[in-house]
């Protein structure tokens, strides 16, 4: 797995200008809701269960999920807690 820093350099080589790290809980829940923008989110620690466009998938630490902009989705972070980047690229202005 590429480490912290790395990740954020590809982040940013992919135009993902908005990047955070969240520690969140054991067993946090994300009920539905969407971005503005793109994200990415690529789990470093832990576990987190994503349902997106009908499909559940859980992540373990280095795998990654793409969120496009406005797409409904919803989260579980998993039972030891996660520790993840989350990278956001704005809408294009028209």
């Amino acid at each position: 797995m590429e480490n912290k820093e790395a990740i954020k350099e590809r982040m940013l080589r992919e135009g993902f200008t908005i990047i955070n790290e969240y520690n969140d809980p054991p067993n946090e829940v994300f009920a539905d809701h969407d971005h503005p923008g793109d994200q990415l989110l690529i789990v470093m620690r832990g576990s987190i269960e994503i349902t997106m466009s009908g499909k559940t998938s859980v992540l373990k630490p280095g795998d990654e999920i793409f969120f496009p902009a406005k797409v409904i989705h919803s989260a579980k972070v998993g039972p030891e807690g996660c520790l993840y980047l989350d990278g956001e690229r704005p809408v294009a202005k028209e």
